[in-house]
C-alpha cells in the first residue's frame, strides 16, 4: 500500500506530461498552417482567400466536432479517441509536407481539424479520472499552459525551419515529432482512465439524473456555453486586432504594436501559471475567475485613457493577458465540478464549441470597426464581452449549486 501511494505522484506526472505534450502540439499544429501561408501561396499559386478556406476547414471542423467527440469519449473511453485524434493530426501535418496540389492541402487540413477535435474532451476526461483531487488544479493549469505555449511557439519554429531548409521540411519535421509522441503515448498511456460514474468528485455538481443531450440543455451547462462564447469573442478579438487597434488609436509603430500583442500573449501564459499556484490552495474558484475578469476588463479600456507611450501600452496589454489567463484554470475546475460523473467528455466538448464560435466570429466584427475608423470601440467591446462572460460564469456556478 505504501509503495502504491509513493508511486502515485510519479504516475500523475507521467499522465500530466503526456496529455500536456499532446495539447502543446494541438495548438502548435493549428498555427503552423497560417505561419507558412506566404510559402504556400507562392508554391501553389493560390490566393490568401483560398488558403483562408483551408484554415477555416481546419478550425471550424475541429471546433464543432468537439461536441460529438465528447459523446464518443464518454461511450468508448478517452484513451482510444485521443490516440486516433493525435495520430490523424500528426499524420496530416506530416503529409502536408508532401502535398503537390492545393486540393490535397485542403483535404489534409480537414483531416488535421478532425484530429484536433479530440483533445479537449479526451484530455479533460483523462485528467479528471486519472489525477488525484489534490493535484487536479495544477494539472489543469499545466495542460492549459502547454496549449497556449504551443501556439506561441508555432510561428517562430516553423519560420526558423523554413529559413534553414524549406516549408515542406518544417511540416514533415514537426509532424514526425507528433508521431513520435503518439508512439510514446501508446506505450505509456496505461494509466489513462476516463472519468466514470463512480469517480469521486467534489459535492458541487449538478444535482440531476439527466445525461446526454438533456444534460447539455440544462441551464448551468448552457450558461457555461455562453461564457465560452463571450470569452472567445473577447480573447479572439484581441489576438486578431490588438496591434491594429493600437496603431489606429494612437499611431504607434508596427513594431511597438506587435510587441504589445506579444506581451499580451505571454501575459496569458503567465496568468495561467499564476492560477495554477492559486487554485489548489484557494478552492473558491468563482472568486478567482471573477477577480481575473475584473482585472482584464479594467485594463483593456485603459488604452482609451492613456497617451501613446509604447512602453505603457505594452504593459497594459500584458496585464489584460494576465487577467484572461488567470481565469482559465478556475474555469476548467468549475466546469468539472458542476459536471455529473461520467459526463465529462460530452460537457467539455460541448462548451468548447462556444469558444470556437466566439473566437471565430469576432474578428469580422472588429475588422469592420477598424475599417470604419472606430478603434476605441474595439477595446470597449472587449470590456463588454468580458463583463458578459463574468455574468455568465457567475450565474452558471450559482445555478449548479442550487440544483
Amino acid at each position: 500500500m505504501d509503495a502504491v501511494l509513493e508511486d502515485r505522484p510519479r504516475q500523475d506526472n507521467w499522465i500530466i506530461g503526456l496529455i500536456s505534450a499532446g495539447h502543446f502540439l494541438s495548438h502548435f499544429y493549428f498555427l503552423a498552417l497560417p505561419a507558412m501561408f506566404l510559402f504556400l501561396k507562392d508554391d501553389f499559386g493560390v490566393s490568401y482567400a483560398e488558403l483562408g478556406l483551408a484554415m477555416t476547414a481546419y478550425s471550424v471542423l475541429g471546433g464543432f466536432a468537439q461536441s460529438p467527440v465528447g459523446f464518443l469519449v464518454d461511450h468508448v473511453g478517452p484513451r482510444p479517441v485521443l490516440l486516433v485524434g493525435l495520430g490523424f493530426n500528426a499524420a496530416a501535418i506530416t503529409l502536408i509536407g508532401f502535398a503537390d496540389t492545393y486540393w490535397t492541402l485542403l483535404v489534409l487540413a480537414v483531416f488535421a481539424g478532425l484530429g484536433n477535435s479530440v483533445f479537449h474532451p479526451a484530455d479533460y476526461s483523462i485528467l479528471s479520472g486519472s489525477i488525484s483531487e489534490s493535484r487536479l488544479g495544477r494539472a489543469f493549469s499545466i495542460h492549459t499552459f502547454a496549449g497556449f505555449l504551443g501556439g506561441a511557439c508555432a510561428p517562430l519554429t516553423m519560420l526558423a525551419i523554413a529559413k534553414f531548409s524549406d516549408w515542406r521540411t518544417a511540416f514533415i519535421a514537426t509532424g514526425l515529432v507528433g508521431l513520435a509522441l503518439w508512439v510514446l503515448m501508446l506505450l505509456r498511456s496505461g494509466g489513462f482512465v476516463g472519468e466514470s460514474a463512480s469517480t469521486p468528485k467534489q459535492a458541487t455538481g449538478i444535482a440531476t439524473d439527466k445525461s446526454g443531450l438533456g444534460l447539455l440543455l440544462t441551464a448551468p451547462v448552457l450558461l457555461f456555453l455562453l461564457f465560452f462564447i463571450t470569452y472567445g469573442m473577447a480573447s479572439g478579438g484581441l489576438v486578431a486586432f490588438t496591434a491594429g487597434g493600437l496603431i489606429t488609436l494612437h499611431g504607434i509603430s508596427v513594431d511597438a504594436a506587435n510587441t504589445a500583442l506579444t506581451g499580451h500573449l505571454f501575459g496569458i501564459v503567465g496568468g495561467i501559471l499564476l492560477a495554477g499556484l492559486i487554485v489548489d490552495r484557494f478552492p473558491q474558484h468563482g472568486i478567482t475567475a471573477g477577480a481575473a475578469m475584473v482585472l482584464a476588463a479594467i485594463f483593456v479600456v485603459l488604452p482609451l485613457r492613456v497617451g501613446s507611450d509604447p512602453v505603457l501600452l505594452i504593459a497594459i496589454m500584458a496585464f489584460v493577458g494576465i487577467g484572461l489567463g488567470l481565469v482559465l484554470p478556475p474555469r476548467d475546475l468549475m466546469v468539472r465540478a458542476m459536471t455529473p460523473p461520467g459526463q465529462t467528455g460530452k460537457v467539455f466538448g460541448f462548451v468548447f464549441v462556444g469558444f470556437a464560435v466566439g473566437s471565430g466570429i469576432t474578428p469580422l466584427f472588429f475588422g469592420w470597426l477598424l475599417d470604419n475608423g472606430q478603434p476605441e470601440l474595439v477595446f470597449t467591446a472587449v470590456a463588454a464581452f468580458i463583463f458578459l462572460a463574468l455574468c455568465a460564469i457567475t450565474a452558471a456556478q450559482k445555478l449548479s449549486l442550487k440544483l
